[in-house]
């Protein structure tokens, strides 16, 4: 294991230790549920293409969302007899960098460098048989997206190589999105453990000058408390799992599941809409595995998937892998 990888993974585990310490020390009821969600190749051993994502995510107490997301969703399946929405308001941050940060000379057959600052207003309905959710972002993709500093900040937190090679990176460009997701529970079933299991399949489809695509997948689970949640979260393009998990005792499970995007648009791929820099070109058809475990006890969870993605572009060399550590707290 890497010194660069050691370092990482023991910042994860400092970030476990303080929120479980937060909520040892906290007695006041909770107004909203905090989830902080950290995505990095470096989990894998590597610093390549999608290389971090950062997302923090309040989910309020009142089901208030804003007028306009309400009538937005309703015009989705269902919605039509949902007294009261849940409301999430998100804000992430991703990077992408070519295969090789250390080389000066930029390969026209790799993907850009690129940041990406977007914030997304989220719905849905949430009842035993599964989910829908509408999603609504907006966003700045270039170097507006401070891509370049947040990289270099985290290299040198962790002391590893540094990218020399932002001056290639996507012009600046505004993003929207609009995503629909629907996900169905298949009834959990006992097991001679006296654990249970169950599976989901999901899909979703994404409009936007950032992502447009379509998505399938399903994923299966085995453990304790699988009622308290829809899966582990994920940061986009990924059909994420839900955010909200319902409080209790200690409750663990473990997973896997595959997931295919059918790819009409992919701005860190292919570059700017209008304009500004050319990217390469994508694979239109993108699949992962991914698996992982839950734990969670009382108003605090944790979650860790690994995920192993297929080719984005053509000139591709190979596919890619990488960790999300996800944490959550009922606050």
């Amino acid at each position: 294991m890497t010194a660069s990888k050691i370092r990482l993974l023991a910042l994860a585990a400092l970030m476990a230790l303080m929120a479980g310490h937060t909520f040892a020390q906290t007695a006041k009821e909770p107004t909203g549920l905090w989830v902080v969600e950290y995505e990095n190749d470096l989990f894998a051993g590597a610093d390549r293409y999608y290389t971090s994502g950062l997302r923090l995510t309040r989910v309020g107490q009142t089901r208030t969302p804003p007028d306009w997301l309400d009538s937005l969703a309703r015009r989705f399946p269902g919605f039509d007899d949902a007294e009261t929405l849940p409301y999430s308001l998100s804000i992430s941050h991703n990077i992408f960098t070519p295969a090789d940060i250390e080389n000066p000379e930029f390969p026209p057959d790799d993907r850009l460098y690129a940041g990406w600052l977007n914030v997304e207003f989220k719905t849905g309905t949430l009842n035993a048989r599964g989910a829908d959710r509408v999603r609504v972002g907006l966003g700045i993709a270039g170097p507006a997206a401070g891509g370049k500093q947040l990289q270099n900040y985290i290299h040198d937190l962790i002391d590893t190589r540094t990218p020399v090679g932002w001056e290639e990176q996507l012009e600046n460009e505004p993003t929207i999105l609009v995503g629909y997701d629907r996900l169905r529970r298949i009834s959990p079933i006992s097991t001679p453990s006296g654990r249970r299991f169950d599976a989901s399949y999901f899909g979703g489809v994404t409009l936007g000058n950032a992502y447009t695509h379509v998505s399938g997948g399903g994923f299966m689970r085995w453990g304790s408390g699988l009622s308290a949640d829809f899966g582990p979260p994920r940061i986009t393009p990924a059909v994420s799992g839900s955010a909200f998990f319902r409080p209790g005792g200690k409750t663990w499970y473990f997973f896997a599941g595959a997931e295919g995007r059918a790819v009409g648009r992919d701005l860190f791929i292919e570059g700017n809409t209008f304009g500004g820099r050319d990217g390469v070109d994508p694979e239109r058809l993108v699949g992962e595995l991914f698996g992982g475990f839950v734990y969670s006890n009382g108003r605090f969870r944790m979650t860790y998937t690994h995920v192993w993605r297929t080719r984005e572009f053509t000139a591709q060399a190979r596919g890619q892998d990488y960790g999300a550590l996800s944490l959550s707290l009922w606050w």
